[in-house]
């Protein structure tokens, strides 16, 4: 080997060396990356677990009888997530996509995430479920809703009624202005008409059973308008609250399945707290940036009660 020929070896070694030690330190770089990465979600996760925020799991798949839950987080390890969510969830939902949002509060102050994963298993239970996630591979910033929305459990809510408004007309002033309602419900019915499926201080889902998917038990288009009466206990008193309010519709969809129903998703517009042995309704408006104030309190208390917090 002559030494112009040597030398051109000696190059190609180095040049290889280099080119191994490159792909190694990269390598090792992003491993050193991605074990940072999983630091600081595992940190945000635990964070979040401690302060006992709620994880608001979103169902991606539109064929899904469930459209969101909300959880709380249990255990956490390398692979997996696991969450209670204080209701029956549908084994159905096992292999399903989900979005999550949840808070976490730092000195800075709160900071919302989100991330996508996917549902493992589901051990189904009559008023509490686990569930086990994919460990997240990354978080996003999350925006999340200004207010709680929750579903009020069947024995905090005593009374719903439900009326259709002709927009042309005022909104009635007393009680005695009001004629029978389109639906109610009052606790210990045995048929359940109308439930509130979830509330939050802005607005509400109201639930309809359907016997027959072919005949909804009302039919409200995008815009339109509904009275309700909603009577709820607030506290540990358990506090006898009047709650009337006007409310604009905003979608419908069915839920079919074992339990088919239409649900409205609805938004207020105006609210009134009727006092005890009055019949006259002073109304307030509401705004979706400004909510509805006793709905707030009772929705808040709610979720401090279910987080187990009082």
């Amino acid at each position: 080997m002559t030494g112009k020929q040597l030398l051109l070896v000696c190059i190609a070694v180095l040049v290889v060396f280099c080119i191994t030690a490159i792909v190694a330190q990269t390598y090792l770089q992003r491993q050193r990356q991605a074990a940072r990465r999983k630091g600081i979600i595992r940190q945000m996760l635990e964070t979040a677990q401690g302060q006992n925020e709620i994880f608001d799991i979103k169902i991606l798949d539109t064929s899904a009888t469930h459209k969101g839950l909300a959880a709380l987080l249990q255990n956490i390890s390398p692979t997996s997530l696991g969450m209670e969510v204080l209701s029956f969830v549908s084994q159905e939902l096992v292999g399903v996509t989900v979005e999550v949002y949840f808070r976490a509060t730092l000195p800075e102050g709160p900071t919302f995430y989100k991330f996508r994963s996917v549902i493992e298993s589901v051990d189904s239970g009559r008023k509490k479920s686990q569930l086990r996630l994919t460990s997240p591979e990354d978080l996003a910033a999350g925006q999340k809703r200004v207010f709680i929305r929750i579903k009020p459990p069947k024995d905090k809510v005593s009374v719903i009624g439900v009326w259709e408004i002709d927009s042309s007309k005022p909104i009635p002033r007393s009680t005695s202005e009001i004629s029978r309602p389109l639906l109610h419900y009052k606790r210990g019915m045995e048929k359940e008409p109308v439930q509130v499926e979830n509330i939050s201080a802005t607005g509400m889902a109201l639930r309809f059973p359907m016997e027959d998917l072919g005949i909804k038990p009302v039919d409200l288009d995008k815009g339109s308008q509904l009275l309700c009466l909603i009577i709820y206990h607030m506290g540990k008193d358990e506090k006898i609250i009047t709650f009337w309010c006007t409310c604009t519709v905003l979608h419908a969809r069915v839920h079919e399945g074992s339990s088919p129903a239409l649900v409205l998703g609805t938004e207020f517009t105006n609210w009134a707290v009727l006092e005890q042995g009055k019949s006259d309704i002073h109304w307030f408006h509401s705004t979706p940036s400004r909510g509805v104030s006793p709905i707030t309190q009772w929705v808040m208390h709610m979720d401090m009660e279910q987080r187990k917090l009082l």
